[in-house]
Formats: C-alpha cells, structure tokens, sequence
C-alpha cells in the first residue's frame, strides 16, 4: 500500500493552491514542461529510486514468480514437444499428473515453491543448466531442510524420485538474461532440424544403396556377357566345326537379356554416388554473423561464430556459399531418386541440373541448409548499415537478422542528438515495408512470443527480422527493477509492441498480423488499477493509464524530462499523461502532464512531463495506431464502412416507414373512396327506382305549398304501378354506355415497335416511349386487329369497327374478340 507525504522541497515555493503563490508553482511546472532553462534549473528532478506507481510492488521481485527460469525440452524428434515452460508450472503439472488431487503428494506439493525458489536462486548466471542434476541438488537440499519423521521422509523422497524421473535427459533450466533470446533461437532450431538432418541422412544410405545396385547389376551383367564371350575355348576340338564367334555372340545375349547401361548414364550414376557418399553430416545447424562472446553458447557444437563489423552483407555471402555445397548434394539426391525408379530423361533433366542451385531447391530442401543470422545492433541497422540491411531484406534469401532494441531510444538518432529530437525510426515498419519479410518483433520476457517468432521464420524459408527488447540497462550500475519487468513494462506502455507478420499467411494484412501478445490491444494504453492510502488513512484506488512516460520514468537517464510537483500542490491545469494527449488543442497550451511515481519510502508524487518527452508519447501512439489498423484493430476504414453501413440500413428502415405510411394513407384514402362511392351508389339507385313524375308534373303545386303543409298529405299509392318505368330507362341508358371504342393499356407496352410496323399514323409513341392510339380513324379496323394479334404484351384492344362498312367485318370481329 502506497501513501501520500506531506515532506518539502527547498526549490519550488511550496504555497497553497490559492493565491499568487499557487499561480507561481503551476506557471513554474508549466514553464519546464515547455522546456525553459531558468525554470527546468529552478525545479527538482526525481530521486533515483522513483518508480511508476503501477510497478512499485515489483521493486522486490525475490518472492514475486514470473515466467523464468524455464524447462527447456529436449528434442524428441517430432514437432509435437512443448519447447519451453515456466519451470515451475512445469513442475506443478508434472506433479499433478503423478500425484493427482490434493491429497496425494502432499507434503511435495507444498514445497514446490520452496524447490521453485531454490532452482531461481542457483540461476542467478542465466546460462543454461542441466536440468535433472539441479533439480537432484534441490530435492536434496529440499530433505535436509525439513525435518520430517521416516515414515514422511521416505514418502517424500518416492514422490521427489518420481518428478525427477518425469524431467528428460538433455533437458535444461534456462534463467532470464541478457542472451536468453539467443539461447531459446538455438533451442527452436535444434528441435526443427535436428530429426529432418536424421531423417535426410537415412534418405541418403537408401539413395546409396539404391545407386549401388544398379551399378553392380551392370557390373554382373559385363561378367557373364566376357564369360559367354569365350566360346572357342569352350568348345574345344569341336570349334573347328562351330561358328564360334556367332555362338559367343548368341549366348552373351540370352545371359544378360538385355542391352548395357549406356556410358553416359553409367558416368551419372556414379558422380551421383560419389557425392552422396563423400556427404558427411555436419553437427553445425546455425552460424551467428557478428560479434558474440558468451561461453555458454560459444562452446555449443550445434554452433559457429562468425565474426564480422558488417553482419548483413556477410550473412548473404555464408548462405549463398553453404548453399552451393548443398546444391550440390541435392542434386545428387534427386539424380538418384530419378535412377532408381528410370525417370531420368536427359532431354528434360540435363539443363534442370546444369543450372540447380538454392532457388530450386524445394521446401524441404531448404529447411536442411545451415541456418545464418546476423546479429547487428538497432543503431548500426538504422544508420550506416541501413543500405546492406535494405538489400538483404529484399533479397529472398533465408537469412534471419536479428537485433535488440533499446525500447526507450531512436535507433536513428545522431551524434549531439537526444532520443526525443526526431520521430523514431521504427525498424518493424521498415521491414514490413519490403513486404516479403517475416517481422517478429516481442519482448525476450515473453517466452512464448518469442518463440512463435523463431518457428515462423525457420518454417518460412524466408528473410526474416527478429527485433528483440531485453530490458538490460547496461550503463546503469544498479537497476530500479529485474531486467525481466523493465522488457514487460516496454511492452505494456507501447514503447515496443508485440508484433508478428507472416507474409505466408496470406495478401491482406489482417491475414498476415498477430497482435494479440499486447496487452489491452483495443485502447490506446493498458488500464490497470492503483490502490494507495491517502493522508488521512483511508485506502483509495485509482484507475491509471501506463503510457510511454510512465515506462520512460524507469531509465535514469531519461530523468531530466521529469519534475517533482511539490506535495499538497493542486491545479485544475494539471492532468495525466494519457489526458493531456487527448484534450482539445485550445486548451493544451493551459495544461500541464504528469505521471503518478512512487519512491522507495512508498511516497505517492506527481512528475511533471517535459514537452520533448510529450512529443514522443504522441509519436508511439501514433505507431501504435497505425499497428492496430494493420492489425485491424480500430480501423478507419472498417469504422467508416460499419458507419456507412449503419447510415445505409437507417435510411433503408426510414424509406421503408415512409412508404408504408404513404400506402396506409393510400389505402385509407382508397376506402374512404370507396365507400362515398358505394353511398353514392345506393342513392343513385334509390332515386332512379323512385317515381318522380308526380313531382315533375305538379313542379309548380309543390313549389306554391304553404311550408307549414304536411307531407303526409301526399298520396303516392296512385303512382305505384307506374314504377317501372325508370328501369327501362336505365337498362337504355346502360347501352348507351358500353366501351366499343378501340384503346391501348400503354402502362404495359413493352416498346416493341411491333404495331408501329402496322400503322405509324395510328399508332404514336408518348413521351415515357409508350404506345398510344393517336388517331383510331387513320386506319381500318383490321389494322387495329393486325396490331392486337402481333402484340406480346396484348394491351392493344380494338373494340367494335368505326366504319360498318368496311369490308369483312364479320371475320374481323371475331379475331378482335380475345383482345376486347
């Protein structure tokens, strides 16, 4: 738990938040924060034990268990072995496996952590150690330090020999270290290659003797053909009586049955085995390029140091000088396979193998050649070396470069220079620039990222770039924290994020990209919560952001772009890092960033952050950014494709509404329609049933009645039976209105042009390119039949003839009849 001091500082006035002191203080901050001299004089920098207040419980890591050491595994000849693990989930599983549940193995179970502590402690020299003879010298040290009665001890002792016997021969712990990177490299192309040399070298012995057989089955051939061939002899006196060259000649060919090998082929079959049989296999499976110097993997015989000041160019020129001598040898491989089985053809082989050299060679074949890496610093790889590290990277050659990144620093910065003085040259984007390469870049805390990183560039056969950030501080005497929590913080804060491209993976960078080793991969930083005491006692959490100030907080040299803010100190213009980045540009002039940071007396502090190193926590959000797009994280163009989608459907669903409101108001107005229609209607007929010839006969009677006149005074009954009289009327009227008229159902034409070809005097187009009847008297009435007949969308309808007599009515009418 972290606590708030109330202790003071002899350089900035420590006034109240209040009053023209208080303006002093913030405008003081705010004055360093722009980088002023007098006031970056006038200001106190972090003691050097100040940690990010996120990392303060690791300043103590002797009881804190993370990933290393590790159990690295033998190779057992397949590709299904887990090639590293914590040693201490190693053990934990093992143990289980043996022993499950909580009972069994009791008393070994909970002294795992003690024999977990014990193999941490003896790792302190991160070289690589046997892992059976440590784990033997913990278990004894583990018996000696209890105190156990016989019956425990002798159980103990069982279930310890049963774990021991669990850890494989070869097996080794592996500790954290400046050079465990290179050690997990050799491990992973140790388990790659070694079973395929074996595997090849037995293809090798079949070859050969495959080879061998066919030459001493014409060896056997020339023997007994020399052996009919002295047929003289043979015969003795009786050759004086026999042809005895027609004999030889006859049984030399009944004792081979067939014609001999010809020269050439015989002279390539036995360069084929020569080569094969002068091949010996060579224990070296890697060669490092530059300059090396630990024992531990120096002495290795799977190992060869070359040294070089130019890595690149003198990795290119070893494979391209390894490969020539493999080509050779796989040339005389497939020659054998193709004799063997006689699927040699001259005509198409010959040139094949006249010209076979690394480039031919198939997958499999190039999995086998020596693997080369060039180890060469970020800073050469930026600066001077940046012309030959270009051209190797484009080259398709399968040479791996391999490089550790300051995190903190610009590869590319210049003499006078500070790390902060130019944007950073990001050699990940360099390489993925040359689009073919496999780019891993992880963190050597991170065994597994590493490691998915080693075996997609050795399944590859592609060039590939390994950007590794160890956490090392070498020019600082005595480090805040392990070197293994300073590589997970750059990882954190995005000062070096994971990322892997794999070009095998497909075209399309979501394809390509593995980002998920990143912490908090959707935001801009990793959110985590601080849970401190304040002042008055009481336990507080705040929710922080670990940005790439916080990480730079954990490099002295990096302190002069840092200022204490004194204790007690408030201002509304004071604000975190991750808020500063995100407020609006009219008010960033105001502000002044900070970081929260936590001093060896667990005193929680603000650090006011100097604009230089402001500029590069915007540089790696930027990179940050761009690497989530790649990755298809937050992507413009996906957000503004949902967006647009989104705007789409909603117009869609809006259209949709207003159409469906058009057709209900529609549809209402059409019922309204149709029932005035139908009242209409109903009055009709009631008036036209009604006898009105009563009211129309005394019009001018009914006109001159008194108002107050009753109409019951009427007498209808008289006029009922002439009633009937309107109905003959409206069946006339009926008549009168039937359709004989010729028309034309335009909505449905079709544009065909067909009755235009009848009568264009007749027929017209409108101005939708739709038929209509201009002038139904411009033709005869079989032109109106003509045209219905040869219609396909049969909306021409041509009634009854205008001219009765127009000749052969009869027969018109009844064609016009299925169109009327």
């Amino acid at each position: 738990m972290n606590s708030v001091s109330d202790k003071k500082n002899d350089k900035v006035d420590m006034g109240e938040s209040e009053g023209s002191e208080g303006a002093n203080v913030i405008d003081v901050l705010r004055r360093f924060h722009y980088g002023e001299p007098v006031a970056t004089a006038n200001t106190i920098k972090p003691a050097g034990a100040v940690l990010p207040a996120l990392l303060n419980p690791y300043r103590d890591a002797s009881g804190i268990r993370y990933q290393y050491p590790l159990y690295l595994a033998p190779p057992d000849g397949t590709d299904q072995v887990t090639l590293a693990k914590p040693a201490s989930e190693y053990l934990r599983d093992s143990l289980e496996a043996l022993a499950p549940g909580d009972d069994n193995a009791r008393i070994l179970k909970d002294n795992l952590p003690w024999i977990d502590r014990y193999i941490r402690q003896k790792l302190e020299d991160p070289d690589p150690v046997d892992a059976p003879a440590l784990f033997a010298e913990a278990a004894a040290a583990l018996q000696d330090q209890l105190d156990l009665e016989q019956s425990s001890r002798e159980k103990l002792a069982a279930d310890l020999e049963r774990l021991e016997a669990t850890i494989a021969h070869g097996g080794t712990f592996l500790g954290y270290g400046p050079h465990a990177s290179l050690h997990l490299m050799v491990h992973a192309i140790r388990h790659r290659h070694e079973h395929q040399r074996e595997a090849f070298s037995q293809q090798i012995n079949k070859h050969i003797h495959g080879l061998r057989s066919l030459l001493e089955v014409e060896k056997a051939k020339a023997a007994e053909s020399n052996k009919a061939g002295d047929g003289k002899s043979a015969a003795g006196a009786a050759s004086n009586y026999l042809d005895t060259g027609a004999l030889s000649e006859m049984l030399g060919q009944r004792a081979h049955g067939s014609v001999d090998m010809p020269e050439e082929r015989r002279e390539r079959i036995a360069q084929a085995l020569q080569a094969l049989q002068a091949w010996q296999d060579d224990p070296v499976l890697v060669k490092f390029v530059g300059k090396l110097d630990d024992p531990s993997l120096t002495d290795l015989p799977v190992l060869e140091v070359v040294e070089s000041s130019n890595p690149c160019t003198t990795s290119t020129e070893i494979f391209i000088q390894d490969a020539a001598e493999f080509a050779r040898l796989f040339a005389a491989a497939r020659i054998a396979a193709l004799e063997i089985n006689d699927h040699y053809d001259p005509a198409i082989h010959d040139s094949w193998f006249a010209s076979f050299d690394w480039q031919a060679f198939s997958d499999e074949e190039m999995q086998l050649v020596t693997r080369v890496v060039a180890l060469v610093s970020a800073d050469y790889l930026a600066c001077e070396g940046l012309p030959s590290f270009s051209r190797l990277l484009g080259s398709r050659l399968p040479v791996h470069v391999l490089t550790w990144v300051r995190a903190y620093d610009n590869p590319a910065v210049q003499p006078g220079e500070g790390p902060f003085d130019a944007y950073r040259f990001e050699l990940a984007y360099f390489g993925v620039g040359h689009r073919q390469v496999v780019i891993a870049q992880s963190s050597a805390a991170r065994h597994d990222d590493l490691l998915s990183g080693f075996l997609c560039a050795l399944d590859s056969n592609r060039t590939s770039l390994h950007l590794i950030n160890r956490g090392t501080q070498t020019k600082t005497k005595k480090p805040l924290l392990d070197a293994w929590f300073v590589a997970s913080a750059a990882l954190e804060s995005r000062a070096h994020p994971f990322l892997l491209v794999n070009p095998d993976g497909g075209d399309h960078a979501a394809e390509r990209i593995r980002f998920g080793g990143n912490p908090q991969a959707d935001n801009d930083w990793p959110i985590e919560t601080l849970e401190y005491r304040s002042a008055d006692g009481e336990t507080t959490k705040m929710d922080l952001a670990f940005t790439f100030a916080d990480y730079a907080l954990l490099i002295p040299a990096l302190h002069e772009n840092f200022r204490v803010v004194p204790v007690g100190f408030e201002s509304p213009d004071l604000v975190t890092v991750d808020e500063y980045l995100k407020a609006d540009e009219n008010l960033v002039d105001r502000l002044v960033p900070f970081v929260w940071g936590i001093d060896e007396d667990d005193i929680l502090t603000r650090l006011v952050v100097s604009r230089a190193l402001v500029f590069a926590c915007r540089d790696r959000l930027n990179y940050w950014h761009t690497l989530q797009e790649l990755a298809g994280i937050q992507n413009f163009y996906v957000e503004e494709a949902i967006d647009r989608i989104i705007e789409e459907q909603q117009a869609a669903i809006d259209a949709e509404r207003e159409q469906l409101k058009k057709e209900h108001e529609e549809q209402l107005e059409s019922a309204r329609s149709e029932a005035a229609g139908e009242a209409m209607g109903q009055l009709v007929d009631v008036l036209m049933g009604a006898d009105l010839s009563g009211m129309l006969a005394s019009g001018s009677q009914i006109a001159s009645m008194p108002a107050s006149a009753p109409a019951a005074t009427q007498e209808p009954a008289e006029s009922a039976p002439e009633a009937e009289a309107p109905a003959e009327v409206e069946e006339e009227d009926e008549d009168e209105l039937s359709f004989d008229e010729p028309w034309l159902d335009t909505a449905m034409c079709t544009t065909c042009d067909d009755c235009m070809g009848v009568n264009k005097m007749m027929f017209a187009y409108n101005d939708d390119k739709q038929a209509i009847i201009k002038d139904p008297r411009a033709g005869t009435f079989a032109d109106l039949v003509a045209a219905a007949e040869i219609c396909p969308a049969k909306c021409i309808h041509p009634g009854k003839p205008l001219d009765p007599n127009e000749a052969g009515l009869d027969e018109l009418i009844a064609r016009a009849e299925p169109f009327n």
